[in-house]
């Protein structure tokens, strides 16, 4: 378990343990102990190329996700999913409850998009039968 020796907001010198998914530097940073953010890996959304590749594909992730975890502060707030959309520096914070709103709605975009899938592909299998 990695853990982080730094300075406190009072002057003091504490350590904090990282949760095993953190991959924050925070000595790099000069975290304060009792006052930073433990993160995670972002997980990315990346979208493919224009067909025609008129338009490349942005040089951003569409969706990107990560957790921050403020390293004492216990309340729920403290905790959550920053979900960034697009190249924005600004980022969604969701609670669990949240989460499961978003996964329940990506769960529905999916179908969605599978069944353009599929009429795209019978629209393009009744083309080359022309």
């Amino acid at each position: 378990m990695k853990t982080y020796t730094g300075p406190t907001l009072g002057g003091a010198v504490a350590t904090i343990q990282c949760p095993d998914w953190c991959i924050t530097d925070h000595a790099y940073w000069d975290d304060r102990v009792d006052d930073c953010f433990h993160g995670s890996d972002a997980v990315e959304l990346d979208p493919p190329r224009d067909r025609d590749r008129y338009v490349g594909a942005p040089t951003f992730p569409m969706l990107s996700s990560e957790i921050r975890l403020h390293s004492t502060e216990k309340a729920p707030a403290a905790a959550s999913l920053w979900l960034h959309v697009g190249d924005s520096s600004e980022a969604l914070q969701l609670d669990l409850d949240g989460v499961n709103t978003l996964l329940a709605r990506l769960d529905t975009y999916r179908a969605g998009v599978a069944d353009l899938r599929q009429k795209l592909a019978a629209a393009e299998n009744e083309r080359r039968r022309r």
